[in-house]
């Protein structure tokens, strides 16, 4: 651990002068009492200790499930390394937020219950303790886990751990912060797993082959990611000038030099290349840490939209059906899971002969209609009508999962994946996970399908939520989970980690879940209240604790807006036609298997039959 120290104080160093050169210059402009130079200088260097802690954490981690060979788990060295980096992560998780609490208020608060309340009425003191939280839960998981699968449920914890403070953070205001704050978090995400193979190769031997690929492909991802979060904060080029744009050229140049210096390690290089690289990595994550303390342009003050300043983003007209078709606005993070699902598949594709071209063509386009509706007119709508908003989980949660499943990606990879190796092995180890077993199950993967609009809409859960835009991504990718895992065990033409259903099984699974969204839909018909109120102790900011709404939709003063109730009803309407016409093309699918299947079993009987005589 000691090779890492110089590579530590590199980054340390780094914001520490930044800090010093930045001063008390944001505090004026976000209207903040300047909390002393103990708070100013204190904070970004707990940051970068925070980044680096949870560098060691990912790395060691990403270690022991991609870099080091075998699917048997991590190595008991790396589990002790792992789970005391991330107690170290969470203490320092935890000050943070205690630093945090002083930046915003103009001094250190006596512990007490001016602290509690200091910490949970803003939004990134809770996203501190909520990576605190993170942390500690990964320094015990990963300390136990004995499994591939194990693991990789640790490293994927870990990395929504670091999403917190992302989530709380400066992306997620301003205009374009529906594209920055994705940016924002895959950057963070991708840079602290890149810091943190390149560290864990000069502590643990490895593979040089494949923690160069981790590296290229975490390089790639921050490059781009970090392109894009630098286009929405700094929305000009004249802003470059200021001091948020001044920090984005330096970490640009830092970078360029760092991924040059990959390139050298990946032709060739020795342990000084490594070290090298790991320096640069540390100086880009003290810049990085900087940018927080200074004010991005894009919130700057002035003249925005409601609209624009809830969402990040205007819709001035009403909805047609050319512009919920044509009006496209980006969403990152499923355009991010298309591009992983598209070139993943197609790679398999190019491996495997004679491979049903009806499947493949399933899947592109249960992957094109996921796109079209998350990323279309239908997802840029959907944040500000409720109607448009069901309309889109039902194609998320019905549509688009029956195509996937549909497409059979198991199966292909199976086939695709040499018998014989670590991809192959690993595949297995997920679909031999216990959790996985687990959902499913028909009857668990039934009532999550089925139970998820009445939980989600009909319980005060969606108004609490959907202030929180950053949130809504993660919302349909729990619909679009619950629909894949559902008719996976339906009509889906991979085999499931359980026992599988026998079809007059499977049609009774179906038949008896389809009242239920002719009942969301009377529920949402009869109601004489529109379901998304939001309470009025709820900050419409996200946590902010400065506005306060009585109702979400309200607040985007949309002149062309129609009435909550009304288009309620449409919401219900829609729920109703779209839930329950889909599921009538699911019976037949279902039945043409069942056919199809009963004729296998009659021409293995009678060859059977052929070869007894």
């Amino acid at each position: 651990m000691r090779r890492l120290v110089p590579a530590g104080a590199a980054g340390l160093v780094t914001v520490l002068v930044a800090a010093l050169l930045l001063g008390r210059s944001a505090y004026p402009v976000l209207g903040l009492v300047d909390p002393g130079e103990l708070v100013q200088l204190g904070l970004p260097l707990l940051r970068v200790l925070t980044a680096g802690a949870a560098a060691v954490v990912l790395g060691a981690l990403v270690h022991g499930l991609v870099v080091a060979p075998g699917t048997g788990g991590p190595s008991a060295s790396v589990r002790v390394v792992a789970s005391g980096a991330a107690w170290a992560w969470a203490a320092l998780a935890a000050g943070t937020a205690v630093f945090t609490v002083a930046d915003v208020s103009g001094g250190f608060v006596a512990p007490g219950p001016d602290l509690v309340v200091g910490m949970v009425v803003r939004a990134a003191p809770i996203g501190w303790l909520a990576c605190a939280i993170g942390a500690a839960v990964v320094a015990v998981w990963v300390r136990e886990a004995r499994t591939w699968s194990s693991t990789l449920g640790a490293g994927v914890l870990a990395g929504v751990a670091l999403l917190g403070p992302v989530m709380t953070g400066h992306a997620i205001d301003g205009v374009g912060k529906d594209l920055g704050t994705p940016a924002v978090a895959l950057h963070v995400i991708a840079a602290t797993v890149w810091l943190g193979t390149v560290g864990a190769l000069l502590v643990a031997p490895a593979s040089p082959a494949r923690s160069g690929t981790v590296s290229t492909m975490c390089a790639v991802v921050t490059v781009a990611s970090g392109v894009l979060a630098s286009a929405v904060l700094v929305p000009s080029w004249g802003e470059l000038a200021t001091a948020y744009g001044v920090l984005v050229l330096l970490a640009a140049a830092v970078t360029v030099v760092g991924l040059g210096v990959l390139v050298r390690r990946r032709v060739g290089g020795s342990r000084r290349v490594v070290l090298l690289e790991l320096t640069l990595l540390a100086v880009v994550t003290g810049l990085s840490v900087a940018m927080t303390r200074a004010v991005p342009p894009v919130q700057a003050p002035f003249h925005t939209t409601p609209t624009e300043a809830v969402l990040g983003f205007g819709i001035p007209d009403p909805p047609t059906l050319g512009r919920l078709l044509g009006d496209w606005r980006p969403d990152v993070w499923f355009l991010v899971l298309v591009a992983v699902l598209v070139v993943g598949y197609a790679r398999w594709l190019r491996r495997v002969d004679g491979w049903p071209r009806a499947r493949a063509f399933s899947w592109f386009a249960g992957c094109a209609l996921l796109v079209v509706a998350t990323s279309s007119g239908i997802g840029r709508y959907a944040d500000a009508l409720f109607s448009v908003h069901v309309a889109e989980h039902m194609l998320v949660s019905i549509v688009v999962p029956v195509l996937l499943v549909l497409g059979g990606p198991v199966s292909l990879a199976r086939r695709a994946l040499p018998e014989q190796g670590d991809a192959r092995d690993r595949l297995e180890a997920v679909l031999d996970a216990p959790l996985l077993r687990f959902l499913t199950h028909p009857a668990v993967a039934a009532v999550v399908m089925v139970g998820s609009p009445f939980a989600f809409y009909l319980t005060p859960l969606f108004s609490l939520l959907q202030p929180l835009g950053w949130l809504m991504p993660a919302i349909s990718a729990w619909f679009l989970t619950a629909g894949y895992l559902f008719f996976w065990v339906l009509v889906g033409v991979d085999p499931t980690p359980g026992q599988k259903l026998p079809h007059v099984a499977r049609l009774a699974v179906l038949i008896a879940s389809m009242p239920f969204h002719a009942l969301f839909g009377v529920i949402l018909l009869a109601a004489d209240t529109p379901v998304a109120q939001t309470p009025s102790t709820l900050a419409a900011d996200g946590g902010g604790g400065q506005v306060f709404v009585t109702d979400f939709y309200s607040r985007l003063r949309l002149p062309w807006a129609p009435d909550l109730l009304a288009d309620q009803h449409l919401a219900a309407l829609l729920s109703w036609g779209m839930g329950d016409l889909p599921l009538v093309g699911v019976l037949v699918i279902l039945l043409v298997q069942w056919h199809r299947a009963g004729l296998a079993e009659d021409r293995a009987a009678r060859d059977l039959l052929a070869a007894r005589r």
